[in-house]
């Protein structure tokens, strides 16, 4: 899995990080997957707990303590609505379910060599 990354928000810029412990334990708080609960936060058909989970999950994984995480958020809810929270829920989500490396599997694309 990735590293952790910066990330500013609402709440300041923080190192955030979602392993597969932090992505399993936001698809059984939702039940749902990963994906799913992004679409849901990008399609405003999300619940609170779609938006506050990821966060602070992202905050702990990222190597923050949970009760700093939780006055994070916190605070972050005082300057910014969980509608514009659900904009950075998504984006945490993406950073650490889809990107694009160097190293892909399988044949190089046409007219491009293989460096061995």
């Amino acid at each position: 899995m990735r590293g952790a990354e910066q990330i500013t928000w609402p709440g300041g810029e923080h190192s955030f990080r979602l392993g597969i412990g932090e992505l399993r334990a936001i698809e059984q708080r939702s039940d749902a997957g990963c994906a799913v609960v992004m679409m849901r936060l990008l399609s405003a058909q999300w619940k609170i707990d779609d938006v506050i989970g990821p966060i602070r999950l992202g905050l702990v994984g990222g190597g923050m303590d949970e009760r700093l995480a939780q006055k994070s958020i916190e605070a972050a809810l005082d300057v910014a609505s969980p509608y514009a929270l659900a904009v950075t829920s998504a984006e945490i989500i993406r950073r650490f379910i889809m990107w694009e490396t160097d190293d892909q599997p399988g044949e190089p694309p046409a007219g491009m060599a293989k460096e061995s």
